[in-house]
């Protein structure tokens, strides 16, 4: 569930940076820290669903998104902003969320008569 939340806002953050980008505005660290959180979540969830090529997928996401690690520029922005869209659009379509399985409580146990 919070993986998906993650996704979610990511794609509005995106969004939105793609719509109001101009080369001045300093949303950009925020943004690469919002990308780069919600990539480490999808690329764990990728592998732990055994979706390899995803999960190095999304782990070259999050170098690409780091805000320490500045690898794309100015004016190279909005691509980097489209490819993380499509992305994390495509990994809501095929990485789905896998429910943990339900184990009932040993601590209430009823009587037995």
């Amino acid at each position: 569930m919070l993986t998906t939340i993650m996704k979610w806002t990511s794609l509005v953050a995106l969004f939105g940076a793609l719509l109001f980008w101009s080369p001045g505005n300093n949303y950009a660290v925020v943004l690469q820290l919002i990308v780069c959180g919600s990539a480490a979540f999808v690329a764990l969830e990728a592998a732990q669903s055994g979706k390899k090529l995803w999960a190095a997928a999304f782990v070259g996401l999050v170098v690409l998104s780091h805000p320490l690690l500045t690898v794309a520029s100015r004016s190279q922005f909005p691509w980097v902003c489209a490819v993380c869209c499509s992305m994390f659009l495509a990994s809501l379509r095929v990485l789905k969320t896998i429910p943990k399985p339900f184990v009932p409580s040993r601590a209430y146990t009823e009587p037995q008569s």
